[in-house]
């Protein structure tokens, strides 16, 4: 798979989509496919939650990326768009939901590939969608401080 052109909307993924089509999930399929996190906030390890072994496997292609305004770019619609997600969804506001690793994901991806500053207001606007009525592990909250 080609991070670049996924990135850059210009090519598609190794299921055959484009990140397009993954900006137009509904809840549920964002809620129930399990494969395309890895893909549109990619980070520098392989992931343990599936096994298609995409990620960023060299610091060439990091820094590629890094440099791309357009790949950034859409790393940080994809961070609001998962955002959106989160706010009109409630139920991973609990001790353990999938979703959780989703969000250490990605602060680790805008950290990775766009800058602290993205990263930090993506981590900050999470913890106001849960500050009235946190739900969430001691252990998780750390881990997203920490990403």
């Amino acid at each position: 798979m080609n991070f670049i052109t996924f990135l850059t909307c210009e090519g598609k993924d190794f299921l055959g989509r484009n990140l397009q089509d993954i900006w137009g999930f509904s809840d549920e399929e964002i809620e129930q496919t399990h494969d395309f996190v890895q893909v549109v906030f990619p980070i520098n390890k392989p992931s343990r939650a599936v096994s298609h072994g995409f990620y960023l496997d060299s610091e060439t292609l990091i820094e590629q990326i890094k440099n791309n305004p357009e790949a950034k770019k859409n790393i940080v619609k994809s961070a609001h768009w998962f955002l959106s997600f989160l706010s009109r969804n409630t139920y991973w506001n609990q001790k353990y939901d999938h979703n959780q690793l989703r969000i250490t994901r990605i602060i680790e991806s805008l950290r990775l590939l766009v800058s602290n500053e993205e990263a930090d207001k993506f981590y900050r606007s999470v913890l106001k969608l849960i500050e009235e009525d946190n739900k969430v592990n001691l252990n998780t909250l750390v881990f997203w401080k920490n990403a």
